[in-house]
């Protein structure tokens, strides 16, 4: 399972940064193909800084929830070996009792 989420979390990585990659190389085309003016390449720089700094909240927010997952993950991995242990223990106990039963039903049927 830990597996599967380190390669979901590198596809969501590799994801983001194509992202980032294509808009950069699409306001750079766009730039260039309009004779882009000094004021107009700021523009669209500082609004791809926006979406980029977007695009980054989101991205701790997703390493978050990720962080979140992986540690309900291991807490119900650690309860389920308590849930195992005890169960074995009860089985145990069960059959320590019936040994006791056996041995108080000889003593009770002579």
């Amino acid at each position: 399972m830990d597996d599967m989420t380190i390669k979901f979390y590198w596809v969501v990585v590799a994801g983001f940064s194509s992202l980032i990659v294509g808009v950069v190389s699409f306001v750079i085309r766009n730039a260039i193909s309009r004779n882009a003016t000094k004021e107009s390449v700021e523009a669209k720089t500082d609004l791809l800084e926006k979406d980029i700094l977007h695009l980054t909240k989101e991205l701790e927010g997703a390493e978050n929830k990720f962080t979140i997952l992986h540690k309900r993950v291991s807490d119900l991995r650690d309860s389920s070996k308590e849930i195992y242990v005890s169960k074995e223990l009860f089985h145990q106990t069960i059959k320590q009792l019936n040994e006791k039963l056996d041995t108080i039903l000889k003593f009770v049927e002579k």
